[in-house]
């Protein structure tokens, strides 16, 4: 009769399921991943042929899902966009901060819960842009929604979301917030949906 090693199997069993276990926990209370017309916008930020409300401002968003650039210079527009290249097109706000490299858009839209319901909110998106003064990759970036408690049955009141890669790829998520220091966002505490 052969001997099984108990520990080395359970390694094993461990070392299959973590990355399934990771990518469950990955997710917040709202599904969001950005769309590559959104992703690449932080390479050429630049108003669309439909842009309106072009100006020069520092600050994109409102409420809790509002961030200051501090740069009363970053171009600022209003536009059609599909955020999530999924059909849906929604009047987005954008503003790029060419001091900082980072691109921000927002819109009150229709967000997916995790958990297959809608709801109506507002939704903020930083990506990063080439020699991004915070050092990060050209095209990753973070998003954040503010939810009331029990909306897409978040925990708690305030808000959530998510980091991701130059790809769209979610690589965190939780509740969060934005760093008005470096007009960043951090996830504060992790959550499973």
């Amino acid at each position: 009769m052969k001997r099984v090693n108990l520990p080395a199997v359970l390694l094993l069993a461990v070392l299959i399921a973590a990355p399934h276990a990771l990518a469950q926990g990955s997710n917040g209370p709202v599904s969001f991943q950005p769309g590559a017309d959104l992703l690449n916008r932080a390479v050429s930020p630049a108003p669309g042929s439909g842009a309106t409300n072009q100006s020069k401002k520092a600050a994109i968003g409102r409420g809790n899902t509002m961030i200051d650039s501090g740069d009363p210079k970053s171009s600022f527009w209003s536009e059609p966009a599909d955020l999530e290249s999924n059909g849906t097109v929604a009047q987005a706000d954008m503003l790029w901060d060419a001091s900082a490299k980072i691109f921000y858009a927002f819109a009150h839209t229709t967000l997916r819960c995790s958990h297959g319901k809608s709801t109506e909110g507002d939704i903020l998106i930083g990506i990063y842009g080439k020699k991004n003064f915070l050092g990060k990759a050209a095209g990753s970036g973070w998003w954040v929604v503010d939810l009331q408690n029990g909306q897409c049955q978040a925990p708690l009141a305030g808000l959530y979301g998510c980091k991701f890669d130059n790809r769209g790829r979610t690589l965190a998520c939780g509740r969060a917030e934005l760093d008005t220091r470096i007009n960043d966002m951090a996830i504060v505490e992790s959550t499973r949906f």
